[in-house]
């Protein structure tokens, strides 16, 4: 009894461990068919290199601006008058520039009107070869052309400026610059509806005799008492006698003694509506120093507008008919005292009281000289 007990517990624990050895067998058989799970690996931060050249590759190179482009087709003016502009521009010397240099061109923009401006712009023309270089002074436009560019030029103002709007910017003169050319521009704005238009405002250049280095000796009897102003003292005259001398004398820069005068005459004395009159300025030169340049700017009042040079010493550059900004230059400076005669038509709306401006501009040796601003009233015949 005790040995077959023994046989059965034997029996017993051997089938025991075959299941047992044959469940840790398909165990083992499922482990090795079930790919063990992978570490997760967390990408490198890349260095501020990689993502440079990351973003070269997607962002799109940055497209500079051209530095020509077309000249515009001006349009004819168009007002608001309860909204109108007036453009003017002076330039630097009179008109008269030195192949490749600069020169400096101010513009001046007056309002009418109770409305706003919303939006304001300038087109400006350069002649053949001139490039812009930059803003001088003034109320600096928000838009600026990039230096070089050329020959249209560009300003606008996101914030509109207060009026009388005035700056001045500088442009290089093309070196091959030997003939007459002028600038050309309009402001162009907007109130509470469409575009408007000032007028095309046009400026002669013409190219200008180098100035000398050096001041020539000369004796007081190369001197002509046509070069004294009306009413000048006999010994402020006296001053302006360059002493004799055998060796050139190194110029001095902007003295009085170098001064221009401006008068002018009307004829008639009082304007009718519809018709015609004259205006003869006269130019005097105070001075030792040879004159290299000259202009003269005159400003019409509303209601006149240029018609022809009538008489005098005839400039090289001269307005043209219906310009109500005149620039005169002079290549061949003339004798002192000289006159110029021109004529002036009169609208037949015209009224009232009106002012005629204007002002010599000069080089000698040194910097731009400018005379006295001339102004002339001019009443309505009765």
């Amino acid at each position: 009894m005790e040995r077959s007990a023994i046989v059965g517990f034997i029996v017993t624990v051997v089938v025991a461990l075959f299941l047992a050895s044959g469940y840790f067998i398909y165990k083992a058989t499922l482990t090795s068919s079930t790919p063990s799970p992978q570490p997760t690996l967390v990408p490198a931060p890349k260095t501020t290199t990689q993502r440079q050249m990351q973003q070269a590759k997607t962002t799109p190179p940055l497209q500079k601006p051209p530095l020509k482009v077309e000249p515009p087709k001006f349009l004819p003016p168009q007002t608001d008058p309860e909204a109108t502009l007036k453009m003017t521009r002076e330039l630097l010397g009179g008109g008269a520039v030195n192949p490749g240099k600069t020169l400096d061109i101010t513009l001046f923009i007056e309002k009418e009107g109770p409305k706003p401006i919303r939006a304001l712009g300038i087109q400006e023309l350069l002649p053949e070869g001139w490039s812009f270089d930059s803003v001088v002074s003034g109320e600096k436009p928000n838009l600026i052309p990039p230096k070089g560019r050329t020959p249209l030029v560009e300003f606008a103002w996101f914030n509109i400026p207060e009026f009388p709007v005035q700056f001045t910017y500088r442009v290089k003169v093309a070196e091959n610059f030997n003939a007459p050319g002028e600038i050309k521009g309009q402001t162009l704005y907007r109130a509470d509806g469409g575009e408007l238009r000032t007028d095309v405002i046009v400026s002669p250049v013409v190219p200008s005799s180098t100035p000398v280095e050096t001041a020539s000796p000369q004796s007081s009897a190369e001197k002509s008492d046509e070069r004294q102003p009306d009413g000048v003292p006999a010994d402020e005259s006296k001053n302006n006698t360059a002493p004799i001398s055998t060796k050139p004398k190194r110029p001095s820069v902007s003295t009085t003694d170098d001064r221009m005068l401006l008068s002018r005459e009307v004829k008639p004395i009082q304007y009718s509506p519809g018709g015609k009159i004259e205006m003869t300025v006269t130019m005097r030169y105070l001075g030792s120093k040879k004159v290299t340049a000259l202009g003269l700017v005159e400003y019409l009042p509303e209601g006149f507008k240029f018609e022809r040079v009538v008489g005098g010493v005839i400039p090289e550059v001269a307005p043209k008919k219906g310009d109500t900004t005149l620039q005169f230059a002079w290549v061949n400076i003339p004798e002192f005292p000289a006159k110029l005669t021109y004529e002036v038509s009169v609208d037949p709306s015209a009224t009232g009281e009106k002012n005629i401006s204007g002002q010599l501009l000069f080089h000698t040796d040194g910097p731009q000289r400018q005379s006295n601003r001339a102004i002339t009233k001019v009443l309505q015949a009765n």
